[in-house]
C-alpha cells in the first residue's frame, strides 16, 4: 500500500470500506452490475481496473490490478453472500459471445 499514490490508496480504500459496510445479498444482478462499472470506472482513473469473482458459496472475491502490468495489487473476499450466481452478472462481450 506504501507504493500505491494518494488516489489509488482513496479507491482502495473506498471499496474496503463500502463492502465492509455494505451487505452484500441486497443486490440484484443489475445493481450489482452498476455498481462494479462505477466502481471500475474510479479505479480507472488512477491506473488501475477492478475485477471480480463469484465462488459457489456465492462470496464475492475483488482482485484490484495495475492496467499497464496487470499485476494483482490487492485482492480480498467479501464477507456477505450475493443471493446470485456469477453466470447471472456477465461484464464483458467475450462472456456474451461464448454463451450463444
Amino acid at each position: 500500500m506504501h507504493s500505491a499514490t494518494k488516489g489509488q490508496r482513496e479507491v482502495v480504500r473506498q471499496l474496503v470500506h463500502s463492502v465492509v459496510l455494505r451487505d452484500m445479498s441486497t443486490f440484484t444482478p443489475d445493481r450489482f452490475k452498476e455498481w462494479i462499472k462505477g466502481m471500475d470506472a474510479n479505479f480507472r482513473k488512477v491506473a488501475l481496473t477492478l475485477t471480480f469473482r463469484i465462488s459457489d458459496d456465492r462470496g464475492v472475491h475483488f482482485a484490484i490490478k495495475e492496467i499497464g502490468t496487470g499485476r494483482t495489487r490487492y485482492q480480498f473476499t467479501s464477507a456477505t453472500r450475493v443471493r446470485f450466481e456469477d453466470r447471472d452478472v456477465v461484464m464483458q462481450i467475450e462472456s456474451l459471445t461464448l454463451r450463444s
